[in-house]
């Protein structure tokens, strides 16, 4: 019966154009007001690891999913009956100050208070929905005093409601003496740089009277009266772009959110990129990874090589889910009502057997690319008039059009990042026809590789692998992402592919050394990127990025001081 029913769809129809196009443009308006995040949400498994009230850092990268699984939250969350949770989803770079990095307390302090007003405003207009259990008559003697008291919250932040939307009616500051005082609790150097500029300084302390001054024990308190205003059983905080804030500012910010909410019914969730958030200072001021927050990972969970049954599940529910919503009456008849799932060959139906299996390689487990590489390659398909189904040249060139688009102009800005990328592709791809590596561990905080990382051009597999052959020297396992292969024509049945699974089983780890990009390979790319000198007494390459050169001019190799 499902056999008829797939032959008798064609893919090719204009109905089905008209949905995959019209899901390109979905796709592309970031903020859409029509998507329900929580139907269309795929893998909802991972929607039980995030629900609970610990605390929680979601790292992912670009295209992972981390707005659209916070986003599916906040509707899960809203529609529990036996608690009275209130999720607040919070853009963080809504609220960036515009500010110099050396401002860091300061730039803490305006974000702070921001997510402090936004929990505030999300309140006060969802105070019918957290009494809803009362008739409307009942609501109006309840609701309302709370409203005047939340109100007068919102008022110390110089906010007020006008009856149709918040507005601001001037600046707050921060007393001077407040300030220096909070800066030598949380050890930040270099007090008197807080002052720097003449927008902190107006901020802090003025004679403006549009200016109210607001203290951090001010801000903690209001959402402490919050709580003995408002009958709620948590609030959820949901905060997305959070590597979007300056590293050096990051760890205070968490230290505020850990002395004001950790000890109230508050659950902090963070969306974050892992190399790109500090949570904790060398001092431990900030978020404990593991102690107060604990991460949980949206990269790797559905790579083909290792396990190809999970990962088309995944991205066959994906896509139907995508299509569904773009036209329901079109595509509902490849739901299982019994499953409450799509059927497990609906994306067969578009995609031919290899075609399938390389767009899943090409995606790399990211739900972003696969759908943009998906789009292109229809666009291809829909171009021709005698293939039934996307074919393999469908995704290579979709991969090829995909990178250009998203990738290329990024990668080719950052000069030091495409010569890295250069480097790797012809020492790994063209020269040992292999797409996995290893890197020493010690590496893997080198910008351009991450930059690399950042931009989905390389992909981390797996850290902290050792061997017995090997003392004392841990790798970590990178793939290089599909878009090289194809860059250089490569086909991906040309490589080996095995390298995840000989570190398992091999006995003999020289093996897998050879290929491993190793300390020449990190002293050639930073000489000729200028991060490296000759130590003038070993002769060894001193990278300059390195801590014991950057603090004490100290050679990395026979850690001599090495004279101006």
């Amino acid at each position: 019966m499902k056999k008829q029913m797939n032959k008798s769809f064609d893919i090719k129809s204009g109905r089905v154009q008209q949905s995959v196009n019209k899901l390109d443009g979905f796709l592309r308006a970031e903020y859409n007001s029509e998507k329900n995040y929580l139907e269309y949400y795929a893998g909802l498994e991972v929607l039980d690891k995030v629900i609970s009230i610990k605390d929680q850092v979601i790292y992912g990268r670009r295209g992972t999913g981390k707005t659209h699984l916070l986003k599916a939250l906040q509707e899960k969350l809203g529609t529990n009956d036996e608690k009275k949770y209130l999720p607040v989803y919070i853009d963080l770079r809504a609220f960036k100050p515009t500010l110099e990095s050396d401002n860091d307390l300061y730039y803490a302090l305006i974000l702070f208070q921001e997510i402090i007003v936004e929990i505030l405003k999300c309140v006060y207009v969802n105070l019918e929905y957290l009494y809803k259990e009362y008739s409307v008559d009942q609501q109006k003697t309840i609701i309302e005093p709370r409203r005047t008291k939340v109100s007068a919250l919102l008022e110390k932040f110089n906010r007020h409601f006008d009856g149709k939307n918040f507005t601001k009616m001037g600046e707050t500051g921060f007393k001077v003496n407040e300030v220096k005082k909070l800066a030598t609790n949380l050890k930040i150097a270099k007090i008197p740089e807080i002052f720097g500029s003449k927008e902190v300084n107006k901020r802090i302390e003025s004679e403006d009277e549009k200016i109210k001054y607001i203290s951090f024990s001010d801000m903690s308190g209001a959402i402490l009266e919050l709580f003995e205003i408002v009958d709620i059983d948590r609030i959820f905080c949901l905060l997305d772009e959070w590597s979007e804030i300056p590293e050096t500012c990051q760890y205070i910010l968490a230290e505020f959110l850990k002395r004001t909410f950790m000890p109230l019914k508050i659950t902090i969730k963070i969306a974050a990129i892992s190399n790109r958030t500090r949570l904790i200072s060398e001092n431990r001021i900030g978020l404990e990874d593991g102690g107060d927050i604990f991460g949980y990972l949206l990269d790797n969970r559905y790579i083909y090589e290792l396990d190809p049954e999970i990962t088309k599940a995944f991205f066959n529910e994906l896509l139907f889910k995508q299509l569904y919503l773009m036209d329901p009456k079109l595509y509902e008849k490849f739901y299982d009502n019994k499953s409450k799932r799509p059927v497990h060959n609906f994306i067969n139906i578009f995609l031919a057997n290899q075609a399938l299996r390389e767009i899943l390689i090409a995606s790399a487990g990211i739900p972003r690319d696969f759908l943009n590489i998906f789009i292109s390659a229809y666009n291809l398909f829909f171009a021709k008039t005698n293939n039934k189904h996307l074919v393999l040249a469908d995704v290579r060139n979709a991969t090829v059009e995909w990178y250009g688009v998203d990738k290329k102009k990024t990668v080719d800005a950052n000069g030091n990042a495409k010569l890295l990328l250069d480097r790797i592709i012809n020492e790994i791809l063209i020269t040992k026809k292999r797409c996995h590596f290893l890197i020493p561990e010690k590496y893997e905080k080198v910008k351009e590789l991450n930059d690399l990382i950042d931009l989905r051009i390389i992909h981390l597999r797996k850290r902290g692998i050792s061997h017995k052959g090997i003392k004392g020297v841990a790798y970590n396992v990178y793939y290089l992402d599909y878009a090289c292969y194809t860059s250089t024509n490569l086909y991906h049945n040309r490589i080996n592919t095995s390298l995840l699974n000989e570190i398992e089983t091999t006995e003999d780890f020289r093996d897998i050394r050879r290929v491993s990009l190793e300390d020449k390979f990190f002293e050639n790319f930073n000489m000729d990127i200028g991060n490296s000198f000759k130590c003038p007494k070993c002769g060894g390459m001193v990278d300059m990025s390195h801590p014991a050169y950057v603090q004490h001019g100290i050679c990395t190799h026979c850690w001599n001081k090495i004279e101006d």
